[in-house]
């Protein structure tokens, strides 16, 4: 994230912003009195999150020309020069101004003022669901209307069939006006759908929609010295098609230590951002019962398999959704984590 920039108009608000930045441990102080507007703006254009110590208007009014959209402006918080209030202005879900006014108002002593209608409701924010485990989010032209049926108290339908289950403690616990869908498709229509699987079934013409994807999916790779990462793409791709998963829900790439320095792997897991964990030859070994054993792998590097094993070590579990298979110098295996 880029550092945060306090910005300050007055000489009061500059030495309310140099406190603020020792309470925090973090955050440059700018003084925009000689160029208020050039200078906020380009600071905003740069994306960091922003501070700004000074009277609501005058950062409405400056920044309101430059202002792009939620998905791309850089969060704001509006701190009254006496430090009595942070205001959550621009960005205040997923950018993380709700998040930054209150850290604001804890080091100053001062009261957050949130609006955001899903916080002063005590409701689930659609956008930040599993946000802080990692999940991925599809179908994001559905957000903003599943989001305003939220609010407006209508009836959600949530489909879940992987994934942490405790997702809603972080909003006050499950709303009233969420539905649990034992099976998909829904039984009827509701208001808006919430949908939270690592399965690339259909999801339909039902709407809105939002897909979230947890990262449960645990992959185990052996491969040949040189592989390229791009082999490993087609083969993931191919298996996550055939057998129904969705390659979002990638969490974690898990091969023999042997294997630790190979660029193509590396690069791979780097491509899905996800961690490329490995394992000594001897814990391969241990993991009783593979499915697909190999005596030719064996007789080479000490165990019957490295795939297979290696997922279900990453995974913390004894079973696999995919067992191995071939491609051109790789093979794959998939098992699934059940924390994620």
């Amino acid at each position: 994230m880029n550092e945060l920039a306090i910005v300050a108009l007055s000489p009061l608000g500059v030495a309310l912003g140099h406190r603020l930045a020792r309470e925090l441990g973090r955050g440059e102080v700018v003084s925009i009195a000689g160029s208020a507007r050039q200078t906020l703006q380009d600071v905003f254009c740069t994306g960091r999150p922003l501070v700004c110590i000074m009277a609501l208007g005058i950062v409405v009014r400056i920044l309101g020309p430059v202002i792009r959209n939620k998905g791309l402006d850089p969060p704001v918080v509006v701190v009254d020069e006496a430090g009595q209030f942070a205001l959550s202005v621009l960005g205040g879900h997923e950018p993380g101004a709700n998040a930054l006014a209150r850290e604001v108002a804890q080091a100053l002593g001062a009261v957050p003022v949130i609006t955001t209608a899903s916080d002063v409701l005590g409701l689930p924010a659609v956008d930040l669901i599993g946000q802080s485990w990692g999940w991925k989010r599809e179908r994001e032209e559905h957000l903003t209307r599943l989001a305003a049926a939220v609010v407006r108290g209508e009836t959600i339908g949530v489909y879940q069939d992987v994934g942490r289950r405790d997702w809603c403690e972080a909003f006050g616990g499950w709303p009233e006006t969420f539905v649990e869908i034992p099976s998909w498709p829904p039984p009827h229509e509701f208001a808006g759908y919430l949908w939270i699987s690592d399965r690339s079934w259909e999801v339909g013409n039902h709407a809105p929609v939002v897909v979230y994807r947890p990262p449960t999916l645990v992959l185990g790779v052996g491969c040949r010295r040189g592989t390229a990462w791009t082999a490993m793409e087609m083969l993931f791709q191919s298996v996550c098609q055939s057998q129904g998963f969705s390659p979002c829900s990638l969490g974690v790439v898990a091969t023999i230590s042997l294997k630790a320095d190979e660029p193509g792997l590396q690069e791979f897991a780097a491509r899905h951002g996800v961690p490329l964990r490995c394992f000594a030859p001897e814990e391969l070994a241990r993991v009783p019962d593979i499915p697909t054993p190999s005596e030719k792998v064996r007789a080479k590097i000490g165990v019957a398999g490295v795939a297979e094993p290696a997922a279900m070590l990453a995974a913390g579990t004894t079973s696999l959704i995919v067992p191995k298979v071939r491609g051109e110098r790789v093979t794959m295996a998939l098992a699934r984590r059940v924390d994620a």
